[in-house]
């Protein structure tokens, strides 16, 4: 699946705008594609966001807003589990808590907006009976996770891919 990344600025005399592909083939499990440290002030300027992007990592710092394409194979019985291919890869934040569950459980300091572009992906979570469920997520479902624990999981024939919006949050004490 091909995804225009369509960027706009305001211009001296209107909007400007720079337009690039990404080729979901080309992401290697999980790719930063747009993102910021804080919430800028606005007008953004041609000059500030339509140069070459630098990838940030997954995660930013409270405040960071970040958006990643997160393809995920299949899974294989001698397959990789995501979360052990997740530590090679750059997450901006030190690291994720895992869950007690295993199996690639965890959870992030973030409000998740992620949204199914191709497949079909579960998405598992601890209930409150204490047993994991999952839920099947096809294309176009969105979920949020608002900082609790969860895990990926590819249980079809297909590569999935999935869209995330992370907004970076501070956990307080309960």
């Amino acid at each position: 699946m091909k995804i225009q990344r369509v960027i706009t600025a305001e211009g001296k005399t209107g909007v400007a705008t720079k337009v690039d592909t990404i080729d979901t083939a080309t992401v290697d499990f999980l790719t930063n594609i747009w993102g910021f440290d804080k919430v800028p002030d606005l007008p953004r300027t041609p000059e500030q966001v339509l140069g070459e992007y630098k990838p940030l990592g997954m995660f930013g710092p409270l405040g960071g807003i970040r958006v990643d394409l997160f393809t995920l194979a299949p899974e294989t019985p001698d397959g990789p589990a995501p979360l052990e291919r997740a530590a090679s890869v750059d997450m901006g934040t030190p690291g994720m808590v895992p869950g007690r569950e295993g199996d690639g459980m965890h959870r992030t300091d973030s409000i998740d907006l992620a949204i199914v572009m191709d497949g079909e992906v579960n998405a598992g979570y601890p209930g409150e009976d204490g047993q994991v469920h999952e839920l099947t997520l096809r294309t176009g479902d969105l979920i949020v996770n608002n900082g609790t624990f969860h895990s990926w999981h590819n249980r079809s024939t297909s590569p999935s891919t999935i869209l995330f919006v992370v907004l970076a949050a501070e956990r307080k004490a309960a």
